[in-house]
């Protein structure tokens, strides 16, 4: 039996409400960001928000999540053809009431940064500032200087 993106978004809110131990959360979301494919690496930030707390509360993505499992597998449904990179980062977004939405991208720089070998110079020369933006969801501005996608 092949796995379905229903089955994914599933599996995804029913972890996430199972996470969260305050009754009182409205919105949570998980980002996802896979860097590197070959060795089904992944990192994520998790959060909720109640209502009226602008505060982002932290939880934890536990062993039973099968976090990476579950992001290769909405991976691999997502391509067209087997060479396609559909994304290297997805925020799902939890709503109390059972609704969510999805978000995909394909991140250049991320992509870049963990092509090349973490102890070269060329990743020593991105500034901290940048490799902060780079490693989260928003990632840099669209006018930021890119030096590195221009070799």
């Amino acid at each position: 039996m092949s796995i379905t993106t229903h089955q994914l978004f599933q599996h995804l809110a029913t972890n996430i409400v199972k996470s969260i131990d305050d009754p009182l959360w409205e919105t949570a979301y998980i980002e996802v960001f896979i860097s590197n494919k070959a060795s089904k690496t992944t990192s994520s930030v998790a959060g909720y928000f109640k209502p009226n707390d602008p505060t982002d509360h932290d939880f934890s993505i536990g062993p039973e999540f099968k976090l990476i499992e579950t992001s290769f597998n909405l991976y691999e449904l997502s391509k067209a053809n087997p060479s396609d990179k559909p994304f290297n980062k997805y925020k799902f977004t939890l709503n109390n009431d059972g609704t969510f939405n999805i978000e995909f991208k394909y991140d250049q720089d991320y992509e870049y940064i963990f092509s090349i070998h973490p102890d070269s110079e060329e990743y020593d020369s991105i500034e901290v500032e940048d490799m902060r933006a780079i490693k989260s969801w928003k990632g840099l501005p669209e006018n930021h200087p890119r030096p590195w996608l221009q070799q």
